[in-house]
């Protein structure tokens, strides 16, 4: 080939419409501001959430919560999990692009290195459960048409069950509103820097009353076109047979152009939700919600400078530089992902208590490519020239839950209590299919060049029963306790072929069970009307299993489920006649038992017990609103996570990785009324955090295994708005300095280098997750309200 034909080549940057006019106003109001809802500052302290199963007060939550109502998502223009965990004391996503189902960390529970997913799981919530509505379902959900957020910090196992280790997050979505016609409709535009697309996302919600005070439909609609912004210029024209690296010819391949494509990393959502609500009597109602979203992605949201770094340019006979949004992958790693859910929920309330029936069933499918060459080079398959190989991966889960309980509500009692019963069956199953296409045409057949199959079946069956007990002593005086049992069966089925050596694939069974009861204890005092104390003592569990495979040492075969115990003192308060508001928590937390990934034999994935480690820190977040017109919010949280004992994974000391040890916020919002029927809206906000390590700490310092530090970075961002009495206009702009900052990587800094084949192909299997650049839109929305 010739070097020239594979240069990367700088393009001119371009003003598109939507960034010209979205930078005009935003410097007309100097920095640029934060758009926020219609009307006047809202008041914290009427939110109601139900993460107690009780509608309560946010500011009456005896435990560290944080509650986004929907005017909150959208002048902060949280879009996505990325975007909510930025914002949330104590909450962190490990961000590796919309691709990837990024795991998330609350209160440092956390020990495994950072790398990307193999396979797409429906689980990367890992240790905080996630819940939309009254199911447990991990989705990055497009926030549209929800009544709020909840993130409640700490185990909540006895509450929400397994995989609440760190906490809880919950969506709740809008109900049916059987009183009012409506139509709400929302249409955006934006340019993002480093892309040559433009983005756009569209929704409309209708809600329709069928008989007054009765019964109500309601249906949304959303779509959300986000554009790539990381390029492709090494993709392979045809694997097997092109000369897979640039600057390389040889003879027994074909020495063509490797072909590009830009912004590949670009996503496509499709959202539909539909629901039912019926109020069939004073006591009586049923709510039917059925849910889908659809989301497609291009490909990883990376950098591959680094890798690339190794490749010499023959031309200059300097290492190659691609720049900070270049991807080294060979194939376009397309991935495609179905989340539908049907959920039915049923309330009886009589005599001060309510009977709650919810029954859901979840089904997640995913399907999508992984270049594989990398790997495979290491396994001594470079030797051949036109070598390159991928990897075709499926998940198709079926999840059926079933929860049932009695809550009191007489608010005249001193006892109130909390009753239930939950069942879970979980049938999940993934696939992948590794390939190296033409293969023959330098080693040994293979059959439609597949090299590995491998097909992984587990059928997981829950149940549990859970209970809470409070007494208030005195008007100001509450003590609750609350107990958890549950009983978990497990079945996992490997089957894997390899292709050369095995005529049919090999199948290995294990599986185990679990049984296990979680505490939780707290008291709560009212110093004053506006000041809560509380101490609070509580327990989570993650499960255990076994690590399936014919490959697996025995001494790894049996996974210990994971525990925590969490003590913690805070307070919610409100000052000045409720101007200021704080809240705060202290935390520790002792975790034993912790789970992480690990490798058997061939480098195949296995979940291994490292002992113990123990996380503490400090949660804040405050409110400050300054007259009729202004509003001040920060949040700040410090966490500081470490391994307490040795073992064959580190010492102790040493600093747990995957999260920030500080984490803070900072905004100011500016609203005011132009006139009779028009509204200004203003905001300005930062969220900042401090260095990541990829890798377990070595005491003090960075890192082992190769692990380094990821550094802190701050990002800020802004927007305007202008209201009528039925419509919104706002200008935004996030990331508005254009910070690239890293988030994430694969594997470690070893891994660059040659493969030390005959060809000494470079290794592009290392590399870096990258935030998203700067954003400029624009965004519309209407209320129709009928009779």
């Amino acid at each position: 080939m010739k070097s020239k034909q594979n240069r990367i080549r700088a393009i001119p940057a371009r003003i598109k419409p939507v960034t010209a006019a979205v930078a005009v106003a935003l410097g007309t109001f100097g920095s640029g501001w934060v758009a926020a809802e219609t009307g006047a500052i809202s008041d914290t302290d009427e939110l109601l959430v139900t993460a107690t199963r009780r509608d309560t007060s946010v500011q009456d939550v005896p435990y560290s919560i944080t509650a986004l109502d929907q005017a909150d998502l959208q002048r902060l223009q949280i879009r996505d999990l990325s975007d909510l965990a930025r914002w949330t004391p104590g909450l962190y996503q490990v961000d590796q692009g919309t691709r990837e189902a990024n795991r998330l960390v609350m209160r440092g529970i956390n020990a495994s290195a950072i790398n990307a997913p193999e396979l797409l799981r429906n689980t990367q919530g890992d240790r905080v459960s996630t819940y939309f509505g009254e199911t447990p379902v991990y989705l990055d959900l497009i926030p549209v048409d929800i009544n709020r957020i909840e993130v409640q910090r700490g185990p909540q196992g006895t509450l929400y069950g397994s995989r609440s280790l760190g906490g809880t997050l919950r969506y709740i979505p809008n109900a049916p509103d059987s009183r009012e016609f409506t139509i709400d409709g929302r249409a955006g535009a934006y340019d993002m820097a480093q892309s040559s697309d433009t983005g756009y996302n569209a929704d409309a919600v209708i809600n329709v009353p069928l008989i007054e005070d009765a019964l109500a439909f309601r249906a949304v609609l959303a779509y959300q076109h986000r554009p790539g912004f990381i390029d492709q210029p090494f993709l392979v024209n045809e694997a097997g047979v092109s000369c897979p690296e640039p600057f390389k010819s040889d003879p027994d391949c074909t020495a063509d152009d490797l072909s590009g494509k830009r912004d590949t990393n670009d996503r496509r959502v499709k959202q539909a939700r539909f629901g039912l609500l019926w109020d069939i009597n004073d006591r009586f109602s049923a709510d039917a919600t059925f849910m889908y979203q659809n989301d497609e992605s291009g490909g990883r949201q990376i950098s591959s400078r680094d890798s690339l770094a190794f490749i010499i340019d023959p031309d200059t006979a300097a290492p190659l530089d691609v720049g900070n949004y270049v991807s080294g992958m060979r194939f376009l790693e397309e991935n495609e992902r179905d989340n539908k859910l049907l959920n039915l929920t049923l309330k009886y309330a009589a005599n001060g208590v309510d009977l709650v029936s919810t029954t859901s069933y979840n089904t997640y499918e995913q399907a999508g490519t992984r270049d594989q060459t990398d790997l495979l080079l290491l396994y001594g398959y470079g030797d051949f020239p036109a070598f390159s190989a991928f990897t075709d991966d499926t998940t198709d889960d079926k999840i059926l839950t079933q929860e049932i309980r009695l809550v009191s509500n007489n608010t005249d009692s001193q006892w109130d209590f909390i009753v239930g019963a939950f069942y879970q069956d979980s049938d999940l199953q993934q696939g992948s299919n590794e390939f190296a296409p033409n293969f023959d045409l330098f080693g040994p057949p293979l059959p439609n060049g597949q090299v590995t199959f491998i097909d992984v079946t587990r059928d997981i069956k829950e149940l549990a029963v859970f209970g809470e007990l409070g007494y208030r002593i005195t008007e100001a005086w509450r003590i609750a306790g609350s107990v958890r049992f549950f009983d978990v069966d497990d079945t996992i089925v490997n089957c894997l072929q390899f292709t050369l050596f095995d005529p049919e694939p090999v199948c290995d069974t294990g599986g185990g069970s679990d049984q296990d009861t979680l505490f939780r204890l707290n008291t709560e005092y009212r110093f004053a009307e506006d000041l809560l104390g509380y101490a609070l003592f509580s327990q989570g569990a993650s499960l255990g299993g076994v690590n399936p495979g014919a490959f697996v040492p025995d001494n790894l075969r049996f996974v210990k489920p994971e525990r925590v115990d969490n003590y913690e003192l805070g307070i919610r308060s409100e000052w000045m006649d409720r101007v200021l508001t704080v809240n705060g928590a202290l935390f520790y937390m002792d975790w034993q038992d912790i789970q992480i990934d690990g490798f058997g034999s061939f480098g195949f994935p296995v979940t291994i017990n490292a002992g113990k480690a123990r996380t503490r820190g400090l949660e804040v977040d405050a409110v400050a609103r300054l007259g009729d017109h202004w509003e001040w919010y920060a949040g700040y949280t410090f966490t500081q996570g470490e391994l307490t004992n040795d073992s064959d994974y580190g010492f102790d000391g040493d600093r747990l990785p995957g999260f920030p040890e500080q984490q803070a916020n900072l905004g100011v919002t500016w609203f005011t009324e132009l006139n009779s029927t028009l509204d200004v809206s203003a905001s300005y906000w930062l969220t900042t955090q401090s260095e990541v390590y990829t890798r377990l700490g070595d005491g003090s310092d960075c890192c082992r295994d190769f692990g380094e530090s990821l550094g802190g970075f701050t990002v800020h961002s802004a927007s305007v708005s202008l209201s009528g009495d039925s419509w919104t206009a706002t200008l935004y702009g996030k990331n508005l300095f254009d910070k690239y900052a890293e988030t994430g990587v694969r594997n470690d800094v070893s891994f660059i280098g040659s493969d030390f084949s005959s060809n000494d192909f470079a290794l592009r299997r290392y590399y870096k997750d990258v935030i998203t650049p700067r954003v400029l839109g624009v965004e519309l929305s209407y209320r129709f309200k009928g009779n």
